[in-house]
This record gives structure tokens, C-alpha cells and sequence, in this order.
């Protein structure tokens, strides 16, 4: 692209220059309180999280009283029935 055939930039007028002045402020603003509802959020579950080794950030491994144990699972020398080796 040459010199010539770059546009021009638009010259705005005091009222529209005011205008745009205000809808990046609000823009501003509201990007801001964006990231500090984020950041806050952030703050809160990790001060209620428990990082221990039983626990996760977004989860929680309670014992369970009335939990039944786990299946056995088949050993892997064994093949499943109709399972060709």
C-alpha cells in the first residue's frame, strides 16, 4: 500500500469527540469492575477451598458413611468372555 492510497483519518467534531470520550470511560469502567468481580470470585473459592490431599479446588472427597466398596476389577491376564486375545 503506498502513501496515496491510505485513507484518511476521520475529523470529529468537539460533540463527537465529547462522545467518544464517554463510551471509553464506560467501557473502562466496566471492564475494570469486570476484572474485579473475577478477581474476587477467585479469592473467595480459593479461601474456602481445601488444597489438602483429599481435596480440590472445585471438588471435595468427603468420606462417605454409606459408601459400599469399590468392585474387584478383573486382573489384565484375564480376557472377558467372547473377547478375542
Amino acid at each position: 500500500m503506498t502513501e496515496d492510497e491510505r485513507p484518511t483519518p476521520v475529523k470529529l467534531d468537539a460533540q463527537a469527540r465529547k462522545a467518544q470520550k464517554r463510551r471509553n470511560l464506560w467501557l473502562a469502567l466496566a471492564l475494570f469492575a469486570f476484572v474485579f468481580l473475577v478477581g474476587i470470585t477467585t479469592a473467595i473459592r480459593l479461601g474456602d477451598a481445601d488444597l489438602g490431599s483429599d481435596g480440590g479446588l472445585y471438588w471435595r472427597n468427603d468420606p462417605q458413611s454409606d459408601s459400599q466398596p469399590m468392585p474387584e476389577l478383573p486382573s489384565d491376564q484375564e480376557s472377558p468372555e467372547g473377547e478375542a486375545s
